[in-house]
């Protein structure tokens, strides 16, 4: 610190002596006047971290931006802007900032793992593959390399490699119970329900008292689920030392278990409990909040800028898209499309959202030529992934893409569309006893759930008047009941010839990441009909709300 001025050496050390006593202020307060008394970077770049470490985000980036025009090679500084970038949800510059410190520092597993990371919770699990499996190569790769590469695997539908992974990590590692129930999680998306149960009891050996594992045993038996673990599930829920992210995990799968036993008040119980924890944890949205989206929607996705925008689209037949409210058929329409030869089930690909994300600031503008090419690109990359080459349709399964088929119908003017409804009843009581992302703010409560169907209905008769696209809505109750007549109908919408393959939709081996896993997994039935009845006097607050174009 020789080169460094008196009066910056002095501030420097007063600055951490006083963060040493937890005084933040101070130490900022003598931070700032060091970087002042000296030019030195490498004071600014402490000066950022500090920032940093107290939460002061957009201050950091700009001090560690004007520390690295001074040493362009300063690895970490390159690795902790990208880590600020990623706090402050600028991913484009995170993700720069994090390359450019790899690039500097090839052997910074740091900046790698964050990178890795990055792009799989940005939505982009092809891009982080190959990070996570570069990072499983060395020598001290940790349990959560193995653990993430293998989420990577399973949401890129790399199933046999996922089980792959953790069969060899276990073997070497076979008191983990973290890779027992990442490998319990991968057998249920194959569809090996015994494996899958073995897997989870070894997890709750292992770690006693663990929620995660529990709360699989019983999403998994439902109905039939071992009687102490639903005991144990039952007190877990009523004990005020469980935290809210276990008594929300556990309370919808136990909802679970005594639906299926047909003890619809304790279920319905169950399942507020879970809620009420859910909004504790992550708040709720006002429940007008969607009308809004809506109406931004159909405010910049007019019918002139549609046409404008699809000249410049591709004439790619195959994209199928289907769309609705989730728990409304979608999985099953796409199980039944995807036995079809000529077809492939691409999943509930996040792609669409993601090019409708990076869109959004410049969709009330002209889009270029370029941009348009870039997006279609991306999102035919990621449907045609695992699809056979001679595949005529690629059928994406998200159902909240019906928020975006203004952009399907600039990107993809020859593709088709889904719409799945169901009532809208049936819709909320699944929606209610479903444990969603926690991001989904939407579903833990009914008169939210209820707002939600509304504007998608009002948003889907808005592109059903000014899109080009062919939609064709198909209900649930209908397919259900008779398979044999409606199941045609959905192959023609998709373009296809019918084929008796179809009909045994429960028999394809591809796996499924969704909650209607199993029940795809099943010949039709009509069990879930009307199960709304089961719980009418819970319902009130979603009729309240329920507009009639809903049902």
């Amino acid at each position: 610190m020789s080169t460094i001025p008196r009066e910056a050496e002095k501030n420097r050390r007063m600055a951490l002596a006083a963060m040493q006593q937890g005084d933040s202020t101070a130490a900022l307060d003598h931070m700032a006047k060091a970087v002042r008394f000296s030019s030195d970077p490498t004071l600014k770049f402490r000066y950022g971290s500090l920032l940093a470490h107290t939460g002061n985000l957009e201050e950091a980036n700009d001090v560690f931006q004007a520390a690295l025009s001074e040493m362009p090679d300063h690895a970490e500084g390159w690795y902790l802007r990208g880590l600020v970038l990623v706090r402050l949800k600028r991913d484009p510059e995170a993700r720069k900032c994090l390359k450019e410190a790899i690039a500097t520092a090839p052997t910074e597993l740091r900046a790698l793992k964050a990178l890795a990371d990055l792009e799989f919770n940005s939505g982009f699990p092809a891009d982080a593959l190959p990070l996570w499996e570069r990072l499983a190569k060395y020598p001290k790769a940790t349990t959560d390399v193995t653990l993430r590469l293998g989420e990577t695997l399973s949401r890129l539908g790399q199933h046999d490699r996922a089980l792959a992974l953790y069969s060899e990590a276990i073997e070497r590692h076979p008191l983990d119970a973290d890779l027992w129930m990442a490998y319990a999680q991968a057998q249920e998306d194959a569809g090996e329900k015994d494996l899958a149960a073995h897997a989870y009891e070894r997890a709750a050996a292992l770690r006693p008292g663990w929620a995660f594992p529990l709360a699989g045993l019983l999403s998994l038996k439902r109905a039939h689920a071992d009687q102490a673990r639903v005991d144990e599930a039952s007190r877990k829920l009523e004990s005020s030392e469980t935290p809210d992210a276990d008594r929300a995990m556990l309370g919808y799968e136990l909802g679970k278990v005594f639906d299926g036993r047909g003890d619809y008040n304790k279920a319905i119980a169950c399942w507020k409990t879970a809620n009420a924890a859910r909004i504790r944890m992550t708040g709720s949205h006002p429940p007008q909040w969607i009308e809004g989206q809506v109406d931004r929607t159909i405010a910049i996705f007019t019918s002139s800028r549609i046409q404008a925008g699809a000249r410049l689209g591709s004439l790619d037949e195959r994209p199928v898209f289907i769309v609705g409210m989730p728990r409304s058929g979608t999985t099953l329409s796409e199980q039944i499309i995807a036995s079809h030869p000529a077809a492939h089930g691409c999943g509930e690909l996040p792609d669409l959202a993601l090019v409708a994300r990076r869109l959004a600031p410049i969709l009330s503008d002209q889009l270029e030529p370029q941009t348009l090419s870039r997006a279609i690109s991306r999102y035919l990359e990621a449907a045609t992934r695992h699809a056979p080459t001679d595949a005529v349709r690629l059928v994406d399964k998200a159902p909240l893409n019906f928020f975006h088929l203004g952009l399907v119908a600039i990107l993809f003017p020859r593709a088709r569309v889904i719409w799945c409804r169901r009532d809208p009843r049936d819709i909320a009581i699944s929606i209610y006893g479903e444990n969603f992302a926690l991001d989904e703010k939407l579903a833990t409560r009914m008169d939210t759930i209820g707002h939600y169907i509304n504007a998608q209905t009002r948003l889907m008769r808005h592109w059903q008047r000014i899109l080009p696209l062919q939609i064709h809505e198909s209900r649930y109750e209908s397919l259900a009941s008779s398979i044999e007549l409606y199941a045609p109908k959905l192959l023609s919408a998709a373009g296809l010839p019918w084929d008796a393959a179809c009909l045994n939709f429960h028999e394809n081996k591809r796996g499924v990441q969704t909650p209607s896993r199993w029940q795809v997994r099943q010949p039709i039935h009509t069990r879930s009909i009307g199960r709304w009845r089961n719980y009418e006097a819970a319902l009130e607050p979603l009729l309240d709300i329920l507009q009639p174009d809903s049902f």
